[in-house]
């Protein structure tokens, strides 16, 4: 099981571990989605773009991973092919990850929403956490745009 995990209540840093391991760590922006990633010692630069309807997992200038909004699906492409994070409801926060017409998995919230869990099969551990990452941005604007929205009615 993949788990993201804020390290701190507020905090922009979060753990990433797998079946209880950590695996990576990851350093999000303040203001903006983005941060560096920790993989095996290897550090990512993810990137948002494109008025957030972009994301990229970079090494160095090498494109290792990126998703693109597509209406409600998100389609990720890296290794091992082109996927989609799609959403069922706008009133649920879980995606799934679909190749072609396997669901591979779904990732759900946990921890009062400041993280996630996933169970995803036949994914590359890079993919699960780019994949991952973005789910985590997305669930924080959703967040972030629920407390505005609360704020100003």
């Amino acid at each position: 099981m993949l788990e993201i995990k804020r390290e701190r209540a507020f905090g922009r840093t979060y753990r990433i571990l797998l079946d209880g391991t950590p695996v990576a760590r990851w350093s999000a922006h303040a203001w903006k989605s983005g941060g560096r990633v920790e993989v095996a010692g290897e550090t990512f630069e993810l990137r948002s773009g494109k008025w957030g309807r972009s994301f990229e997992m970079l090494a160095g200038d090498t494109v290792r991973a990126e998703a693109h909004r597509s209406g409600r699906r998100w389609v990720v492409t890296g290794e091992g092919g082109e996927y989609e994070l799609t959403r069922q409801s706008a009133l649920r926060g879980h995606r799934r990850l679909v190749q072609g017409t396997r669901v591979l998995g779904e990732f759900r919230r946990s921890g009062f929403g400041t993280g996630l869990t996933a169970e995803l099969t036949d994914v590359p551990l890079s993919l699960q956490i780019f994949t991952g990452l973005v789910a985590v941005s997305l669930q924080h604007r959703q967040n972030t745009a629920a407390a505005a929205s609360a704020s100003s009615g």
